[in-house]
């Protein structure tokens, strides 16, 4: 139904559509009490019969009315009501003039090192100010990150937020956001943290300096898979060094080896700023020890996540898989060495004497293995175990029904393994948005062909973003 020129809560008149997608559309209005511009995102009508959206439209306002920054744009109203038989909600929200980070990309390709920290910069502010607050974003991304006429920055659609005192509104084990920008551990299936924002945030500040998304595939799920094995291609040889540690710092797998939050990676952001892009990356975490990953093992077996910082028990047992590893790598260079050493002679010219004997080296014990041991369980804690005992591993994705997402599936091979033998490990996870819908269809300003819109083309001037996340 189009409700161009109507009046909403006796207040607010819809003027241009901006924005559509899967849940709702956004406009370009006014309001005729304060007589100032705004943006207004109206949920479709054949979502506003079910509770659960409405929930979420409603958390939407709470979340964003409750975060004063200026690089959030404000939610100003909220409003459900009933009209000839019809219900409507709508959420009434700051007008940014200007276009999305998606639509600017879309415009000019790539952008140089210094605007890429502007944007950044600004942007993790926004969400240290959301992480303080005990917000997390979850669904951080181009066509959410409004760029004002004025430079300002402005984050924006809080449409599936997590609140630690908000009741859930996705199921357990549901992944919510957009796959190109989902950290390793949404696409497994495990809860999103402020440093979830921060991997998103990287791979936003990946896609500036490169003009490309740092994982695309055919579908959504091929997308998060990527996010979960393979590394993004190298950044430009053109980045500075500073910045370039910045972006791979924060988009390593492993959550514990990234800034903590928002206001860690704007910290970092802000020395290279201030040192013109080549600052070295220092311990901006919450321990100032900065961790670095480990590289892949050789013969595709995934690499054992870096330990946490110390603090906790979790933290010491995460790391106790590198130990061991590095003892068991010591002591079977040691036994390589001995071995050689006893089959030369004292003769100068190193030739193996008749009378020398040669040592034999001690066969490893095999490891045991037995698939159903290690059923059911989360996946970090299966992959630990095995690495512990010697054995290599590789991780195997795969969708399913059957179990929680993160839980492992499938072991194999079985039975005793001589130390060393790769080991698949197969685990759960759960199929994700690619954001088709989800960043273009109705959230908060977005960016179609003026004021608010983010869908569309157009000069897109406005709160560019969507919320389109009705698979959510």
């Amino acid at each position: 139904m189009d409700t161009r020129g109507r009046l909403l809560g006796n207040r607010y008149e819809l003027l241009v559509p901006l924005a559509s997608g899967g849940m709702g559309r956004v406009w370009r209005a006014r309001d005729t009490l304060l007589e100032r511009p705004v943006a207004v995102k109206v949920l479709r009508s054949e979502f506003t019969g079910d509770a659960t959206f409405r929930a979420r439209f409603r958390a939407e306002a709470q979340h964003t009315a409750a975060l004063l920054h200026p690089n959030i744009a404000s939610v100003f109203d909220y409003g459900e009501l009933e009209e000839d038989g019809e219900r409507l909600a709508y959420l009434v929200m700051e007008l940014v003039e200007g276009e999305s980070l998606s639509d600017l990309l879309e415009r000019v390709g790539r952008l140089d090192p210094a605007r890429t920290l502007d944007i950044v910069r600004q942007t993790a502010a926004a969400l240290a100010a959301a992480h303080a607050a005990g917000v997390v974003h979850r669904d951080v991304k181009p066509g959410n990150v409004l760029v004002g006429t004025d430079g300002v920055v402005k984050i924006t659609d809080f449409g599936i937020a997590w609140s630690a005192s908000s009741v859930a509104l996705t199921g357990t084990g549901q992944v919510v956001g957009t796959a190109q920008y989902l950290s390793p551990e949404q696409a497994a299936g495990g809860k999103a943290t402020p440093a979830s924002d921060v991997y998103a945030l990287g791979a936003v500040a990946y896609e500036c300096l490169t003009g490309r998304r740092a994982f695309d595939g055919e579908n959504s799920v091929q997308v998060a898979l990527k996010q979960i094995r393979e590394q993004p291609a190298p950044l430009p040889a053109d980045i500075p060094t500073g910045l370039r540690g910045v972006v791979e710092r924060a988009m390593a797998k492993d959550p514990a080896a990234r800034y903590p939050d928002g206001a860690s990676l704007c910290e970092a952001v802000e020395e290279v700023t201030r040192s013109g892009g080549t600052a070295p990356i220092r311990g901006t975490g919450r321990t100032g020890t900065a961790v670095l990953p480990l590289p892949p093992v050789a013969g595709g077996a995934a690499p054992v996540p870096p330990p946490a910082p110390a603090g906790t028990a979790g933290n010491r047992a995460r790391g106790l898989g590198p130990l061991l590893i590095g003892a068991v790598a010591a002591l079977v260079a040691v036994g390589v060495l001995v071995s050689l050493l006893a089959t030369v002679s004292d003769d100068p010219g190193g030739q193996a004497s008749p009378s020398t004997t040669t040592a034999t080296a001690t066969e490893p014990p095999a490891v045991d293995v037995v698939a159903d041991d290690y059923l059911s369980r989360p996946v970090e804690q299966v992959q630990a175990e095995l690495v512990a005992d010697g054995l290599q591993v590789q991780l195997e994705p795969g969708t399913t029904e059957e179990v929680a997402p993160g839980q492992v599936t499938a072991v194999s091979p079985e039975g005793a393994l001589a130390p060393g033998t790769v080991v698949t490990v197969s685990y759960a996870v759960v199929p994700v948005d690619n954001g088709g819908d989800n960043g273009n269809d109705g959230g908060g300003n977005g960016n179609e062909g003026g004021g608010n819109g983010n869908e569309g083309g157009g000069n897109g001037r406005g709160n560019g973003h969507g919320n389109g996340k009705d698979d959510d």
